[in-house]
């Protein structure tokens, strides 16, 4: 269709885009040109429109897709700012196309703390099921802090160790060190455990076990059990210099130290490690 160069404005595409019953937003969707370009060009606003190179492709698109020969309305664009020094390049109509792009940088600390979280939510759920009884979980790596007691034997009889640790469950801190009172404060709503006759010499522990516990033992600095006891078993270790206890629940461990019982190891649910020395 041809069109005199006086006649090649914006105006012409305004009432060729209106005959066709389109409306701007519908050009700029088949287009890809911005609607607010469009509204310039339809109405000569070459102030309006970007740089010459893009306002010329602009044109060209415009033109084209009314059916319109585009060198007309490219110069009279160029009657309208003057010579240009950079020539017209038509500009296609971009595609849609896939670039690979990098993840951006703030994804990889989202998902670090996504597994701290994680981590975190395990190891409390962990925690929890021991603290219940239902589950068991390992003791803790070396290096955690740990309430170590030491008792010693009293020269005294009836033997009894005199804890020297400064974190002494009370149920394992003797009523006084007077011979008269060798009674320990043992809890009413637990099983005690049965005196056993108290050898002559070294050290012997009789444990009753009152809930799901890790525990392990060493005789005389030799591991002799690790493992879980239940609800009701009795164990005896026995030893000629001394016994260490470890256990995962304290509060789930009655102990008789050479007959004498002691109560339980510490509190309920905290970690112990108690070590008895052998009497002279």
């Amino acid at each position: 269709m041809d069109r005199a160069d006086d006649r090649a404005s914006g105006d012409l595409l305004r009432r060729e885009r209106t005959r066709r019953r389109l409306t701007l937003a519908q050009v700029a969707q088949a287009t890809r040109v911005r609607e607010r370009y469009l509204v310039a060009i339809e109405n000569d606003a070459v102030d309006d429109l970007p740089g010459p190179v893009s306002a010329v492709g602009f044109i060209q698109i415009y033109a084209r897709f009314l059916g319109f020969d585009p060198a007309p309305f490219v110069r009279t664009y160029k009657l309208q700012v003057g010579s240009l020094s950079t020539p017209a390049v038509p500009v296609e109509v971009p595609r849609d196309s896939y670039s690979p792009r990098r993840a951006p940088s703030f994804v990889i600390p989202v998902i670090f703390a996504v597994f701290l979280l994680a981590l975190g939510g395990y190891l409390y759920q962990q925690v929890a099921m021991y603290a219940s009884g239902s589950g068991f979980t390992p003791p803790p790596p070396r290096g955690t802090s740990l309430a170590v007691v030491v008792p010693t034997p009293v020269p005294s009889p009836p033997p009894l160790p005199s804890p020297t640790a400064t974190s002494l469950p009370p149920s394992l801190t003797p009523a006084s060190t007077s011979p008269r009172s060798t009674a320990t404060s043992i809890p009413t709503r637990l099983p005690t455990v049965a005196p056993t006759e108290t050898p002559g010499h070294g050290v012997r522990i009789d444990a009753e076990i009152t809930g799901r516990v890790w525990l392990q033992v060493e005789s005389d600095g030799k591991v002799v059990f690790s493992g879980i006891l239940t609800p009701g078993e009795k164990r005896t270790w026995t030893a000629a210099k001394s016994v260490m206890l470890w256990a995962g629940n304290a509060g789930y461990v009655l102990v008789t130290y050479n007959g004498k019982p002691l109560g339980t190891m510490g509190t309920s649910g905290k970690v112990m490690k108690v070590t008895w020395n052998a009497t002279t």
